[in-house]
């Protein structure tokens, strides 16, 4: 190969690789990403490093409660789970933004934050502490998970 051939594929790497990067990743991210956040719904708990499971809730310790429904329904799903099907992302190129508690019609559910960062403030009065019970935020699990992706695609735009 000479090197003009060298300086076509060099420069065609390059053009895939912002293509990729500037449309195609964002997508992977916010797939990826989402269906993380999503899985601590399902786990109980948010992984960063490992697995931090949640403090159990009341009703399901109480034990007048145990043959009720809502004493074996999973935390956080509440009746309708809508919180952890709100998660949802947004790419553009070149960027991807993850938003959480947002229904269709783009309403902020206002309990998202209580719930992921915990609040003393919370219910009639603001005197109702609801504990941290974090859904979604920076995970190292997720980093990997994205770094993994990203190499395997520079790696095969580059052979």
């Amino acid at each position: 190969m000479n090197i003009e051939e060298h300086i076509r594929q060099l420069y065609h790497q390059n053009t895939e690789f912002q293509r990729w990067f500037n449309n195609d990743l964002p997508e992977m991210v916010g797939v990826e990403a989402v269906n993380h956040f999503t899985e601590s719904f399902q786990n109980e708990g948010f992984t960063d490093e490992t697995l931090e499971k949640w403090q159990e809730v009341k009703r399901r310790s109480d034990p007048k409660r145990i043959d009720r429904a809502a004493a074996s329904r999973p935390i956080l799903t509440g009746d309708t789970g809508d919180l952890g099907r709100s998660i949802e992302s947004k790419a553009q190129p070149g960027e991807v933004k993850i938003t959480a508690a947002t229904t269709a019609a783009g309403s902020d559910k206002d309990y998202a934050a209580a719930h992921n960062e915990g609040t003393t403030t919370a219910g009639r009065g603001n005197k109702t502490k609801i504990p941290k019970r974090q859904f979604i935020g920076k995970s190292a699990v997720l980093d990997k998970k994205i770094m993994d992706i990203c190499e395997r695609k520079i790696a095969s735009i580059l052979k």
